[in-house]
């Protein structure tokens, strides 16, 4: 299930997740402390859908459960 980037930065602020916007080209950051920053391509900004994919890797980044995540979006 691919989802919006502006929705994907709702459900990962309330995990505690900030996520910035690019300084310069079409990658934004997800970022928390303690984890490795991950990488979201986002050619068309915050209307951007990101891939199931992206997601699910998203999720081991920062072990999050899957499913738990996905109901908050």
């Amino acid at each position: 299930m691919a989802a919006r980037l502006r929705d994907l930065i709702k459900a990962l602020a309330a995990c505690g997740i900030a996520v910035t916007p690019p300084a310069n080209g079409s990658h934004w950051k997800a970022k928390k402390p303690g984890a490795r920053t991950f990488v979201i391509p986002a050619h068309n900004g915050d209307r951007t859908q990101v891939d199931d994919n992206y997601i699910r890797a998203l999720c081991r980044n920062f072990g999050l459960d899957v499913d738990e995540f996905k109901r908050k979006l």
